[in-house]
């Protein structure tokens, strides 16, 4: 029973926008992962070398046996897949969807399509994938896992403890203090089975999704034109009409530009920094594309002017 009266609560429209209605809710990717794996039980599993380690956890925890694979130069894989193996393929910057398509039909139910750069995605038929609202939207926690018999799984309970004072201090304007409460709430991430906290459900059913999807792409679509010709990424950056880009992955031709950038106040993540000195022999490629790639903001938060200074910044420190 609901209680009447007392103090308020946290003023959130309601609303019912959730854009995915027919997936299994969790409380992050990798617990969506960890979802597909339980159900799947694949006897090991492909791994891509360029992919954050919070990925490897359901596997490690799970017990079941990896390797990974080298990307080419447009971050396609770069072998053919074995017949016994289960491939996890990772939709990059949600720029990779036609070839993770590809590979969930070659694959069936041996893909696992990592869509968290790729928010709007629904599914992949056969195949298994996951997304996460964390990288998109300000909530505490959230993701969605799609597959055969995802739905059948029921989670532990409710992930009553996503710490959340990281989004409310930035939006009191106490940016340094938001940014360490935000690390130590990504340290907080976890791979139970639990469903999406009660804040993160109520604010994703009032996200104007088409509108922060239009405005990924016109973002993105501006400094496209703005850096291409500096942009030594070997990657096709034609968006599909559902597209809705995680960033605007530019790759410059000098050493990590990242602490430039910063300084001139524009905050442009590492991606993966362990992948730089994971323990493993070889994959070169992946390390360099770790430590030098930017990937430029192009969410809804940001508008044309926004999107010119980023554009001028990068040309500035790239010169």
């Amino acid at each position: 029973m609901t209680a009447i009266g007392g103090f308020f609560g946290l003023e959130v429209s309601a609303g019912d926008a959730a854009w995915h209605r027919e997936a299994l809710a969790l409380t992050s990717g990798r617990a969506c992962l960890r979802a597909i794996l339980e159900l799947a039980r694949p006897g090991r599993m492909l791994v891509p070398f360029y992919i954050c380690d919070a990925a490897l956890e359901p596997l490690r925890r799970l017990g079941i046996p990896f390797e990974f694979y080298g990307l080419t130069a447009s971050l396609d894989p770069d072998r053919e897949w074995p017949a016994d193996a289960a491939v996890l393929y990772v939709n990059y910057f949600d720029l990779k969807h036609r070839e993770a398509d590809q590979a969930a039909a070659l694959l069936g139910e041996r893909a696992v399509i990592d869509d968290t750069q790729a928010f709007y995605r629904r599914g992949r038929g056969h195949a298994f994938s996951f997304n996460s609202a964390r990288k998109f939207f300000g909530v505490p926690d959230g993701a969605y896992a799609y597959g055969s018999h995802v739905t059948d799984i029921h989670p532990a309970g409710v992930n009553h403890h996503a710490p959340a004072d990281h989004l409310t201090t930035r939006l009191e304007g106490r940016q340094e203090l938001a940014y360490q409460r935000y690390v130590a709430a990504e340290r907080e991430v976890s791979c139970e089975l639990l469903s999406p906290s009660p804040l993160a459900s109520r604010l994703l059913a009032g996200v104007a999704y088409d509108r922060a999807r239009e405005a990924r792409r016109r973002n993105f679509a501006e400094l496209h034109a703005r850096l291409a010709a500096e942009n030594t990424l070997s990657l096709d950056l034609t968006l599909d009409a559902d597209a809705a880009p995680f960033c605007y992955p530019f790759l410059p031709s000098r050493p990590s530009l990242h602490e430039s950038l910063w300084r001139r106040e524009v905050f442009v993540p590492r991606l993966w920094p362990e992948v730089v000195s994971r323990p493993v022999a070889g994959f070169e490629w992946e390390r360099e594309l770790a430590a030098r790639l930017l990937p430029l903001p192009v969410d809804h938060r940001y508008g044309s002017a926004d999107m010119t200074r980023v554009g001028d910044a990068v040309l500035e420190v790239a010169a």
